[in-house]
């Protein structure tokens, strides 16, 4: 919800849970130039959720959006209660 929040305030288009033919990306963000795809991750790896958002093909979802699509895989760390590692790709 946070990340949610940051971000809607920052003036960027934000929809989360959005439906894929293979499943839901966790968040979908817009601004005027790009389009980012995000999956997030708790206590496991940003490499392992940009995995999930290339073996679900998330991006595919957005092709037609007429706008260049950014993968980010961001985990969490529960312990230290921080963002432990990410990932960003187009």
């Amino acid at each position: 919800q946070m990340l949610y929040v940051i971000f809607s305030l920052l003036g960027m288009y934000v929809d989360v849970e959005v439906r894929t033919p293979m499943g839901r990306v966790d968040m979908v963000m817009r601004t005027a130039t790009t389009l980012y795809v995000v999956e997030l991750k708790l206590n496991q790896s940003a490499e392992a959720a940009m995995q999930q958002i290339d073996l679900k093909n998330y991006p595919e979802r957005f092709a037609l959006c007429g706008l260049p699509v950014v993968k980010v895989g961001i985990n969490f760390d529960m312990e230290r209660h921080t963002l432990k590692d990410w990932v960003i790709t187009n």
